[in-house]
């Protein structure tokens, strides 16, 4: 009996220590919807951008770019946290013939700031990239415009006052459809210290590099700007392929970064978050995937980074981590267990330090055709995931500009904001359209999660009574007479 009681004691010990470790964190998404619901029509809603007001929280900016029947773009604005949404007004200049690959931040003071590129020409190309700021949901002034021509891919941070935006300078491309020149394409950067009324002349962050998708974060007072590198991958770099489907590349991809301690003036050589990266599919350029990028404003230097790679159903979602802004990673982990076929994942980290991380998953498909949303959910640094499934049924990925090509785009990114106790994921549904007219509707939901930091009371009590009826047990059976010691002469 003195072995049971041992055993009761040790499995009462271990379950209290499992009581006071923080567990997964638990999901319960919502019912999704679509948030272009009021503007019915045959546009292909993707790529989604989302910030919260600092200032106001229950506001919420959400943009999206538009791909067919013609280049264009959507803003949207909740006051409602996210449970209802209509259309934000976003006047043009003259010489922007439409808006196209928007992004959206609050600065500290809660003025919305919208980026967008305007395309047009022979080609549909960049024309040039403006800033719109607002004063509650009207306008501040005129557009700004921030980038020339030719300038692709263009993200922007904000911190305080200051504003950054990076593109990629692809000069020539305005003559050639779908594709880069010859010569990599510098990674550039502009700065704003007065909230984006002006900006600096650009800077270089990056040259002779095949870099594509730049995206600028603030860590810790440091900006880090990363991306996904095409490397030798001169096929889907240059368009050789004509944007037609087939084989993706042998060539292998890198995730890369850049960090800048004087606030963008300058910036370090290149750091490789992740190399050797199995390029997963075909891809137009113009409209490539983007890795994610998000700090943790808990932790200072933390930032995260995701992305995908692999083929088929060995397509896996990543996730990398950088304690120290962006000068080294970590060794990437695999966000999801079980059937694969996952891509384009956006990563949001919580006030508290929750990683969270959405991406397209036909995991549940042997075609490997139809997707659903998951949602793949961390407290512990990235180190163990609790998923869910957002999306309430699975739909055609193959639909999208590009399908009758055989090389669809479902866009270049999906979108997450990160709450203390909520999420709010974005992506593109295309349940309700066809190959043939490519209808792309912009969804979204409200996921409530039950933070992993809290204890497990449950788990803890079980161990303290097992503990407890152990401890008993012993002291009863020591004090029984046959076991009592002998008394010395």
């Amino acid at each position: 009996m003195i072995p049971l009681a041992g055993a009761a004691c040790l499995l009462g010990l271990v379950l209290m220590v499992l009581g006071f470790q923080p567990g997964p964190a638990r999901l319960r998404p919502a019912t999704p919807d679509f948030v272009n619901t009021d503007r019915p029509g045959i546009n292909a809603h993707n790529s989604p951008s989302v910030a919260v007001n600092p200032v106001q929280p229950a506001m919420i900016a959400l943009a999206d770019r538009i791909d067919t029947p013609r280049f264009s773009c959507s803003v949207s604005l909740s006051t409602t946290g996210g449970d209802s949404w209509r259309p934000l007004t976003l006047p043009l200049p003259v010489e922007a013939p439409n808006c196209h690959q928007p992004d959206v931040v609050f600065d500290a003071a809660g003025r919305l700031l919208v980026l967008y590129t305007a395309t047009g020409g022979r080609f549909n190309q960049p024309v040039g990239v403006w800033l719109q700021r607002y004063a509650g949901d009207a306008t501040d002034g005129p557009p700004v415009r921030v980038a020339p021509a030719e300038a692709f891919h263009a993200r922007m941070a904000v911190d305080g006052a200051r504003v950054w935006v990076t593109w990629v300078q692809a000069d020539g491309a305005a003559d050639k459809p779908l594709g880069f020149g010859t010569t990599p394409a510098p990674v550039r950067l502009a700065r704003s210290v007065d909230g984006g009324a002006t900006f600096s002349p650009p800077v270089t962050v990056s040259e002779g590099r095949r870099a594509v998708q730049p995206a600028p974060v603030v860590v810790d007072g440091r900006l880090v700007v990363g991306a996904l590198d095409l490397a030798g991958d001169f096929v889907d770099y240059e368009a050789r392929h004509g944007g037609q489907g087939g084989s993706p590349p042998e060539d292998r991809w890198r995730v890369v970064s850049w960090t800048s301690t004087d606030g963008g003036s300058t910036f370090g050589p290149p750091v490789t978050v992740a190399g050797d990266i199995e390029a997963p599919a075909r891809i137009i350029v113009n409209l490539a995937p983007a890795p994610s990028f998000a700090a943790d404003r808990s932790r200072p230097g933390r930032v995260y980074a995701t992305w995908d790679a692999g083929r088929g159903d060995g397509r896996d979602v990543f996730l990398a981590r950088s304690d120290d802004a962006g000068a080294t990673w970590t060794a990437p982990v695999a966000v999801a267990a079980g059937p694969r076929g996952q891509f384009l994942p956006a990563v949001g980290v919580s006030p508290g330090g929750r990683v969270d991380v959405v991406f397209y998953d036909r995991g549940a498909d042997p075609d490997d055709v139809r997707a659903q949303v998951t949602m793949a959910s961390s407290s512990d640094a990235g180190r163990t995931f609790r998923t869910a499934t957002l999306s309430d049924a699975p739909f055609d990925t193959r639909i999208g500009f590009g399908s009758l090509q055989g090389i669809p785009v479902l866009g270049s990114r999906l979108a997450v904001l990160s709450g203390t106790d909520r999420a709010l994921a974005f992506w593109s549904d295309t349940s309700r359209g066809t190959i043939d007219d490519n209808v792309q509707d912009l969804a979204g939901v409200r996921v409530d999660v039950e933070d992993a930091g809290r204890r497990r009371p449950a788990i803890m009590v079980a161990g303290a009574l097992l503990l407890g009826l152990g401890g008993g047990l012993a002291a009863v059976l020591r004090l029984r007479p046959g076991h009592r010691r002998p008394q010395q002469a």
